[in-house]
Parts: C-alpha cells; sequence; structure tokens
C-alpha cells in the first residue's frame, strides 16, 4: 500500500558505502524444518571450520544467519570446501555483500564432489555435459596417472529441493542405431537423504 507520498528516499554515493564492515561476508541457513539449538549450531560449526580467527555470527530468523570471518583465509576454507553439516543435515551457504536484503537470497544449492563411475576415456569431454544434468557445473578434476579409482570427480552446485540422481547417461547416434550408456554417480560428504524419494534433509526409516 506505498505510494510516492509516504517515501522520501535517503541517496548514498557509492563511496559513503563501508566496504570494511562489509567484507567476508556470508549468509547461512540449516536445510531442516526441524526446530534446533542455534548455541550448539554456532559451537559445532566453529568446530568444523577449525577457524584461525573469529567469526561474528548473527541470526536473522529462526533458521538464517549472517556471518563475518575475520580474516580471507577462514572465508574461503568455509565457501570453497564445503559441504558442511549440522547433525547430517545441510549448512547451505552463500558469499553475502551485506547490501543485499537477505531475505531475496536463494539459499537452496549446495557445493558437492560428483564421482562419475566407470566413464571410458573417450568420454571425458563429455563430462560438462553429463554433471550438467545433476547440478550446476563448476570444475572437472584433471585426470591424473597418481588416480587409481576408476572414477571421474566433478564439482557441481546441487540444488537441495529437488530429489537427487544415481546416474547419468550419454545417447550415442550411429548411422542405424541409437546406444544409450549409462554411468552410475556417487556423491562425497553426501548430508542425510531419503532413500526413498531421494530428497535431502530427511530421512525414511
Amino acid at each position: 500500500g506505498l505510494t510516492e507520498d509516504n517515501l522520501q528516499d535517503v541517496v548514498i554515493e557509492d563511496e559513503e558505502l563501508p566496504a570494511e564492515a562489509t567484507r567476508w561476508m556470508a549468509i547461512a541457513r540449516v536445510h531442516t524444518e526441524k526446530p534446533y539449538s542455534q548455541y550448539w549450531f554456532f559451537r559445532n560449526m566453529r568446530v568444523a571450520w577449525d577457524l584461525a580467527r573469529e567469526v561474528k555470527t548473527r541470526p536473522l530468523e529462526d533458521n538464517l544467519y549472517t556471518m563475518q570471518f575475520s580474516c580471507l583465509g577462514d572465508w574461503e576454507r568455509v565457501m570453497e570446501e564445503g559441504p558442511w553439516q549440522y547433525k547430517g543435515k545441510a549448512v547451505i551457504m552463500a558469499p553475502y555483500d551485506g547490501f543485499m536484503k537477505p531475505s531475496l537470497i536463494e539459499l537452496n544449492k549446495i557445493d558437492i564432489w560428483l564421482q562419475i563411475h566407470d566413464l571410458p576415456d573417450g568420454f571425458f569431454p563429455k563430462v560438462k555435459a553429463l554433471s550438467a544434468t545433476v547440478g550446476d557445473f563448476i570444475y572437472a578434476e584433471p585426470k591424473s596417472q597418481d588416480f587409481e579409482e576408476n572414477f571421474v570427480r566433478v564439482r557441481i552446485m546441487l540444488d537441495v529441493t529437488k530429489p537427487l540422481k544415481n546416474a547419468v547417461s550419454l545417447v550415442i547416434r550411429k548411422k542405424d542405431t541409437v546406444e544409450r550408456v549409462s554411468f552410475r554417480v556417487r556423491f562425497e560428504r553426501l548430508p542425510n537423504w531419503c532413500a526413498v524419494y531421494g530428497n535431502l534433509g530427511h530421512t525414511f526409516k
């Protein structure tokens, strides 16, 4: 019900915005609908992150927080080395500039390692397209002679609101035939998930 008559704008110039007060920030929530202890959440995450310096955590709602780290190294570790978990539930985090309205930030994706098993070397150029059917492609780990396992590792952004996939597939078109080849996938450090529905955030026992 706001009208122009109700608003009296305050004008801010770019150089007035406090860059120092908003650096190394993140916004986070726990992917669960059940209540939990904020005290133990803060305490457990500090232990899991093993930070060099202090982190300031501010609750915005029951399950939404801003976090400001004291150094770039701690911020990069937390943002790049996930996925993180609290009691088996995914902790979803995103960089935060300190100026965007927190309610407008979509928190539904986690960075996670995906393994594509038994993939022939000839299909390695298709790794990006294959992993994009599971989540948003970030990068693929290069092949190494020191790596003895029969799978390719790919870093992706996984949407926690969608069911997990357990395979990816290629269709090979030949002159007279069409052949489909599927490859099993696995996730590393996967939070709790339901084996019946394939969804993160709850388990079916």
